[in-house]
């Protein structure tokens, strides 16, 4: 009893000059020997979620998409394409479009053999870690 009597004496002490006293509301004893602070944490800072990049990835595709629209819907004029002697007359904003899917699809090839290389090269990695 005397010892508790003592730790919430030091408690009641004045505090020393210079030092500004604590609030008594922003101040809970522990057991009469801690003290904490009960103010408001601040808000947890809210961090990118997948749903979150896939939700504004997808916003930015219908863009993108509206703006390759009105750019083939505005180049209909019929154009004459060869291509290691193949010839044919499609429109020119189909022609375009086409050209561009197969260069996103070389690119997206290219991108997932990079992928695949990579993650084979991690799985010898690790199986190497776990022999040793």
């Amino acid at each position: 009893m005397t010892q508790m009597a003592a730790s919430d004496q030091s408690l009641v002490q004045p505090p020393a000059q210079g030092v500004a006293p604590a609030p008594p509301s922003a101040l809970v004893a522990d057991r009469g020997t801690e003290v904490r602070s009960i103010a408001p944490a601040p808000p947890p800072a809210l961090s990118r979620t997948r749903v979150a990049v896939a939700w504004w990835t997808l916003g930015f595709s219908v863009v993108l998409l509206i703006v390759v629209l009105i750019f083939t819907l505005q180049n209909l004029s019929p154009a004459n394409t060869k291509f290691f002697g193949a010839v044919w007359t499609i429109p020119l904003g189909l022609d375009l479009l086409l050209a561009a899917l197969v260069g996103a699809g070389i690119a997206f090839l290219l991108g997932a053999a990079r992928i695949f290389q990579l993650r084979r090269g991690a799985r010898r990695l690790d199986s190497r870690r776990d022999v040793h």
